[in-house]
């Protein structure tokens, strides 16, 4: 499973604000229209998933939670 935390570089602490300036740092950094790479355009695919997620309070609540039992499921 993919960890939107990682892929926006902050905390799962991480406030609303936090997360949308991250995601902006990376929208400048990765946006196929400054770099016209495959790498680019993949990497902007996984950042929007991964904000779109993060930026709702009802879905991120869903993710933590299924972040959470994968955890406990582990031990």
């Amino acid at each position: 499973m993919k960890n939107y935390y990682d892929l926006l570089e902050v905390s799962h602490l991480a406030s609303q604000e936090v997360i949308e300036k991250a995601y902006k740092t990376l929208v400048k950094k990765y946006h196929p229209d400054l770099r016209s790479s495959a790498y680019s355009q993949e990497r902007m695919m996984k950042i929007n998933e991964a904000y779109e997620v993060l930026s709702n309070d009802y879905k991120r609540k869903e993710y933590d939670n299924h972040l959470q039992s994968k955890i406990i499921s582990i031990d």
